[in-house]
Order: structure tokens, then sequence, then C-alpha cells
């Protein structure tokens, strides 16, 4: 299971899980239809969820919908004036007594407080089950993708219930074998800017989706050889909307959500193309030269000490309709006025008013609302239940 991020459109991916987890499962005759997990930024939190409760699934993804659909915005989206206070002192030359008290407040620069979502993970997720869900072999491996601040790079924290896994670093990432926890899933979430990078064993690490937006990659060092991806930034824009964003392609908000799409997007087609491709080879030749073509490819590659190959299947999920005009919506709402009354609640309810061209991108990753969040669990079991039989047989 690939869990892509976007921040709070991970409550759709909880709705496609629910499916999965519930109707899928009953159909397949087995409590558990996954083995690997791998999560980016809100797919991270997705994901440690999803491996803490791998011993009963239905009742972790059911805490993981009440969850999503219990948050408040203003308690998520709460402004931080130390971290704020970090960013503006790295701007500039503050007094050194200001400098020290930063160090010792731990501030690392951000608009937002972090702990609110700490707290909420830390009483939803029982994170020292996901060992134990390993060691009982109710899940073969999870990962989780962050960036490394220093240098950029793309860095997967990984568990696995195999004593010894060969996974090397790479040009493209670097595996790091730990005990994951929340601080993981955190900083896999840490979005730049909005909430501070998260200190792990020294090192600040700070949103995977910077580099990997969609994790396909790790699930396959980890022993993969079917990927069912969740991708809630999957729509394509139709033809009115195409103009409509050309006309719009000004707009000082517009330009901000492309911003974010750039940092979120990942090239997903193009691995997905490319795992199909190279699937396509192993399987032409083991037709044309008899079963032992993949044995003799791979016995050849470890001489020059490349990696094995294997077929790889893929299936993928996408939201059916345009997130960004939901949020807008959702933001315009006389329900989201009577529930969200703040600063935060002002501002989103003023971008909503931009129309969802101008500013539906932006809105769909900062709605971290509980009913706009059950409005896009309800859209994700809608698509999972929408594509049911072919779920079953790709799980089969």
């Amino acid at each position: 299971m690939i869990l892509a991020g976007a921040a709070a459109l991970g409550a759709y991916e909880a709705g496609v899980l629910e499916h999965v987890v519930t109707a899928v499962a009953r159909d397949l005759g087995r409590a558990r239809v996954l083995d690997v997990v791998s999560g980016t930024s809100a797919g991270a939190i997705n994901a440690t969820a999803l491996a803490a409760f791998a011993d009963d699934p239905a009742a972790g993804v059911a805490r993981l919908c009440a969850t999503w659909s219990g948050l408040r915005l203003g308690r998520v989206l709460r402004p931080s004036g130390i971290e704020v206070l970090s960013m503006i002192a790295g701007l500039t030359a503050p007094p050194s007594r200001l400098q020290r008290a930063l160090r010792l407040r731990r501030a690392r620069g951000g608009l937002l407080d972090p702990r609110p979502i700490i707290d909420l993970l830390t009483a939803s997720i029982p994170v020292d089950r996901l060992t134990a869900n390993l060691r009982a072999g109710h899940l073969r491996g999870v990962a989780i993708s962050a960036t490394h601040v220093a240098t950029g790079r793309a860095t997967v924290f990984y568990q696995t219930a195999e004593r010894e896994l060969a996974w090397a670093p790479d040009a493209s990432m670097t595996p790091v074998e730990t005990r994951l926890g929340i601080a993981h899933a955190m900083a896999s979430a840490a979005i730049p800017l909005l909430f501070p990078p998260v200190d792990i064993a020294g090192d600040l690490y700070c949103d995977g989706g910077l580099r990997q937006m969609v994790p396909l990659s790790p699930s396959l060092h980890l022993g993969a050889h079917r990927l069912l991806v969740i991708n809630p930034l999957g729509v394509t824009p139709d033809r009115a909307q195409e103009q409509a964003r050309r006309e719009a392609s000004t707009s000082p908000l517009y330009l901000a959500g492309k911003a974010l799409n750039a940092l979120f997007v990942d090239r997903l087609d193009v691995d997905l193309a490319r795992l199909e491709q190279l699937s396509g080879v192993l399987r032409a030749g083991t037709r044309r030269f008899g079963a032992g073509f993949e044995t003799d490819i791979n016995d050849e590659l470890a001489r020059d000490g490349g990696a094995p190959l294997r077929a790889v299947t893929a299936m993928r999920i996408d939201p059916s309709h345009d997130l960004g005009q939901l949020a807008a919506d959702y933001a315009a709402s006389p329900a989201f006025a009577r529930r969200e009354r703040g600063l935060v609640g002002r501002l989103l309810r003023w971008l909503g008013e931009q129309g969802q061209t101008r500013a539906g991108d932006v809105l769909s990753y900062l709605m971290f609302d509980g009913e706009f969040a059950a409005e896009l669990i309800r859209l994700g079991r809608a698509d999972a239940r929408a594509r049911h039989a072919e779920l079953c047989a790709f799980l089969a």
C-alpha cells in the first residue's frame, strides 16, 4: 500500500483504506490484505496508523477516520510565536541572549505549532504496536519518506520483519533502518515554512514530498511485487478548468497553489510507466526463453553488483472529483462559517471567496477541518467502492 502526501487531503486516503480493509478483505475471506506499507507526508501518518493496527486493520482504519473527522482547524493550524520568531532570527542578527533562548526552546522555524498534531497522533496511534505486529508476522515492512534538511536528499526510515535487508544508499535516496515512531511521521509531514523540521538523531528532516511524493521505490525494496497506490492529487482538469486556470495564471494565490503542487506532485505516471515497461520485458523474456529467464538475468546483474529485477504490477486510485473545488465550496459554506470563527477560519473563508481556480489548490492543502475531512473520506470510500471488483482481483 503506497500512500502519497498532500497535507489535509490525506483524509481521502483514509476513505479508500476503509473500503479496502473492510469490504475487500471480507470478500477475499481474510482480515489482512496488505503486508508492506509506504507513506509520505500525510500519507506517512496514515501509514503509521495502518501499521500500528496491522493485527486489526478494520479497527485501526476506523480510528484513523475518526481522528481525521475530529480535526478542528483552529487546533491544528495554530500559529507559533516562538517558531515565527526563530524564522525572523534566521534572517537577521538577533542578540546572543535571544539566540540562546531560542535554542533552549528548540525552536527551528515555522509558522505553525506542531505540538497539537503531535499530541493528537500520540493519543490516536499506539505506535509501539508496530514493532509487535512486525514480529508477529502481521506486516512485512513499513517505510516513511522524509527529506534531510542539510543535504536535501530523500531519506527513507524503515522497519522490517527481516533481520537483514540488503538496501544500500544510492543516488536517489538514503535508507535508514530504525524503530519507527511518531517523530518519523511528523518529520515526513513537516511542510517547509508551515511546520518546523523535526530533529531525529541529531539531524533535521522535513516533508518527504519534496523528494518522493509517491514512494514507490521503498515498497519495492521491502519486497512488494504488487503496488496499490492512492494519490489524492491525481485529478486531471477538464477543458473548462484548463481555460479558467489560464485566465487566473497571474493571480498570486493561483501561483502559490502551483508552487505547492510543484512541491507535492510526483512523476507518478513516468514511474509507473517504467515499472510496466520493465515488467513487460521480464514477461516477454520468460515467454521467449523459458522460466529461467528472470533468474539468469538477475544472476548476471548480481555479478555486476546490480539489484535484482522482478515483474511488478500496479493499481492506482485517484479522486473522481477535483478536491480543490470541494475545498473552495466548503470554505464558502455556512457550515464552515459556523464551525470556525477564529483568525485562521476567516483567512480560509476569504480564500474560498476567491474561487476554486484561484485558491482551490492552496485551500485543499490547508483545510484541516473535520467536516471537510469527512467529505474526503466519503469520496475515497465511494471511489474505492466503484472499483471493488478490480480491487478484489488485484489483491486476491
